[in-house]
């Protein structure tokens, strides 16, 4: 028996392969708001980082320095080395001798002499000495000695003494180059102003080859160098040193206005003039 349509069970269709459903366009993914604005400011965050750490990178190499600075700073001091002046002092002093002389009137008259060999030979200004019948010197030990005139250079201002009982130690001073000076090099004087033994005064070479008149000489003293280093009465014939402890000169005189003393200008005689006197007999 053959069934009709109409037998067919409502709903049923001869069967078959039945055609695949077009595909449907997806619908778009709508991005949150919050997701939206994170994006927007990805870029502007990662800017204002990097800044961030490139200030705090500077900002640490800054601090390590200055810490390191401090610390630096902050170490123990080494222990001092002795000063300059007071090198040269202790260098040269033991060679310097107080000079006393006396005659049969008149005031007695004192000032600086040097030793410079090793016979006890001393250099000091003539003017000191000059016209004095009795002459003494005191050594850096309190030894003292008469002495007698070797030789005397007037035109220079300079007389070289010998001590006829000289203590059996003494320091002759290393004598040094006055061509190496220049103006502005310091100075060292070593003398003793107004009886003041041992006395140091420090300065500067204030000129070279200077010129300076004296009341008992008719020419004026020569290549005579200048300095600034306090002298006053008691210094003549002391010493000059330079920075390397070495006697450049013998204290002469200073320029003394209206009756002053220290006026910042003293002048020597360089001492490889001053020392043209050692060897020549006495006159």
């Amino acid at each position: 028996m053959t069934l009709s349509r109409s037998d067919r069970p409502y709903g049923q269709f001869p069967r078959g392969d039945a055609p695949e459903p077009a595909p449907t366009a997806e619908t778009p993914r709508r991005i949150p708001l919050r997701e939206r604005i994170v994006a927007r400011l990805r870029a502007p965050l990662a800017l204002i980082a990097l800044l961030a750490l490139s200030w705090f990178l500077v900002s640490a190499v800054q601090t390590g320095g200055l810490a390191a600075l401090r610390a630096q700073q902050e170490q123990p001091t080494p222990a001092p080395t002795p000063q300059l002046a007071a090198a040269i002092y202790q260098h040269v002093a033991p060679s310097v001798v107080e000079v006393t002389a006396s005659g049969a009137s008149g005031e007695p008259s004192s000032g600086a002499g040097v030793i410079v060999d090793d016979m006890a030979d001393i250099l000091t200004s003539l003017h000191i000495i000059d016209g004095a019948s009795q002459i003494r010197v005191r050594f850096s030990d309190g030894t003292i000695s008469p002495v007698e005139v070797a030789a005397r250079l007037p035109d220079r201002d300079i007389a070289v003494l010998r001590a006829l009982s000289p203590p059996a130690q003494f320091q002759p001073a290393t004598l040094g180059n006055p061509g190496s000076l220049s103006i502005g090099d310091p100075a060292f004087v070593i003398g003793h102003p107004f009886g003041l033994t041992g006395s140091l005064s420090t300065g500067v070479i204030s000129g070279l080859d200077r010129a300076m008149s004296a009341p008992n000489l008719s020419q004026p003293i020569t290549g005579l160098i200048q300095f600034d280093a306090a002298v006053n009465p008691g210094n003549s014939g002391g010493p000059l040193v330079d920075l390397n402890g070495d006697v450049v000169g013998i204290v002469t005189g200073l320029v003394n206005p209206a009756g002053k003393v220290f006026s910042g200008v003293g002048f020597a005689v360089t001492i490889d003039s001053a020392s043209a006197g050692l060897g020549t007999p006495p006159d």
